[in-house]
């Protein structure tokens, strides 16, 4: 009996053994195969939001400041958030630069009477402004300061014939030119009905586009037309404001047909220093006082050209030019009544084409060449020269914009903000053209 009982503990023990043996056996094939579907699963990629693509970089924008007034809502953590407008630069400069049926018209949805029913309706718009037509010819640079130092190398270095050394000799004469901008500040608050929001379809991105295209309006008026910084009548911006192009023209005595030169601003880190006078062409004949009279002729405009160093005639030489000014040179004729200027009629994007081969954008900000309604002695509505190096605007980069919820009952209150300067960086590669003086009526 006893060896009964032995064969079958032995019995039981081999088979306890055999049991362990193929459960671990399962267990590691069970734990192999597990991890290899693992790293199968890993290596499949998760499918992407499939989003419609924008058709303009308006839409595009526009969408991302829904996204985030979305987000934001649905966040509930404070009152009030800024909003990221761009991605850089190059994006904030294609904005602008949009043609002007996308710019202020993305797609949306407009709104009337019974929506969804019998009525139609039309996409909300916003009237066409002209923004700010440097943007598409200066040099464009960001900062994240408030302060932009420019810098410019002057003088020469003394070169000689000879076989004498000329080392620190009498004709060197190196120096540098520095000075600073303060970016300004330009911003706007607006209440909006909440009932009007909630009525329109589409309105709130319609809103923010216009009030962009309105910041770089307001910020053009000032970079052309601020002559003085002061808080003087008939200046955009005053103390506040850019410095702008009729701000470093020649304004002592006009003398007709005459160039100016150019004179270097002071070197320092003041706000008056780095102010230059750029080289200032005055037209033949004075236009008086009249409102009709344009005494421009051909002869001026070939004298505007050759008043800019001819080192200076390169690609991105443009004029800027006021509308009417255009016109009028557009409509010179010679003595037997034909027209002087027919080169750069032919384009396929618009009416304004070259003038002498240069390319020519037009600037409403630009002077008026008539004197009637204009309080000031000094009219500058043609500048010609090569802007990538002669013009910069400096730009913080992430404007702000603000979404203020009821604070005012039944309101919705935006608040934007941005910070810009502009200055003449080389003197030497821009030429004002002044047609109108005061002193000569």
């Amino acid at each position: 009996m006893e060896k009964i009982l032995e064969k079958l503990d032995a019995i039981e023990a081999g088979n306890a053994a055999k049991i362990t043996e193929t459960v671990e056996a399962v267990k590691n094939e069970f734990t192999e195969k597990l991890n290899a579907l693992e790293a199968k699963i890993a290596e499949v990629q998760a499918p992407a939001i499939i989003k419609a693509p924008a058709k303009t970089l308006s839409q595009e924008i526009n969408r991302s400041v829904k996204e985030q007034l979305r987000d934001f809502y649905k966040s509930n953590a404070r009152s009030e958030k800024e909003i990221k407008m761009f991605e850089s630069t190059d994006q904030y400069d294609a904005y602008l630069k949009e043609t002007g049926s996308q710019l202020g018209n993305p797609a949306g949805y407009g709104s009337g009477y019974n929506v969804g029913g019998r009525t139609g309706y039309d996409p909300v718009f916003v009237a066409l402004r002209q923004t700010n037509p440097l943007r598409g010819v200066s040099r464009s640079v960001s900062t994240d300061g408030s302060v932009y130092q420019l810098r410019q190398k002057t003088g020469d270095a003394g070169a000689q014939w000879g076989y004498a050394i000329q080392n620190n000799g009498a004709p060197t004469t190196q120096d540098t030119l520095i000075w600073q901008l303060i970016l300004r500040d330009l911003n706007c608050q607006f209440p909006v009905r909440t009932a009007t929001l909630d009525d329109i379809d589409g309105l709130e991105s319609n809103i923010v586009s216009d009030m962009l295209a309105e910041f770089s309006q307001v910020e053009a008026q000032s970079m052309v037309l601020n002559n003085d910084q002061t808080d003087s009548p008939n200046t955009y911006g005053g103390t506040n404001g850019l410095r702008g192009l009729n701000q470093y023209g020649y304004t002592s005595a006009f003398v007709g047909g005459t160039l100016h030169g150019v004179t270097l601003g002071s070197s320092g880190v003041a706000t008056s220093n780095g102010l230059s006078v750029i080289a200032t062409y005055d037209q033949e004949t004075t236009n008086g006082n009249s409102g009709t009279v344009n005494n421009i002729t051909y002869e001026d405009v070939i004298n505007l050209i050759y008043s800019l160093p001819n080192q200076y005639w390169t690609e991105s030489a443009a004029f800027l030019i006021n509308p009417i000014e255009l016109q009028a040179i557009r409509g010179l004729t010679d003595d037997n009544g034909r027209p002087i200027y027919v080169d750069g009629l032919a384009r396929t994007d618009g009416i304004v084409g070259q003038l002498l081969g240069f390319d020519v954008v037009v600037n409403k900000y630009c002077d008026t060449p008539n004197y009637a309604g204009v309080n000031k002695n000094n009219l500058y509505p043609i500048f010609f020269g090569d802007w990538a190096r002669g013009h910069v605007i400096i730009d913080r980069l992430n404007m702000v914009m603000r979404r203020y919820d009821q604070t005012q009952p039944g309101f919705i209150t935006f608040y934007g903000e941005k910070r810009v300067a502009a200055s003449i960086h080389d003197a030497n590669a821009i030429v004002a053209y002044r047609s109108t003086y005061s002193a000569n009526d």
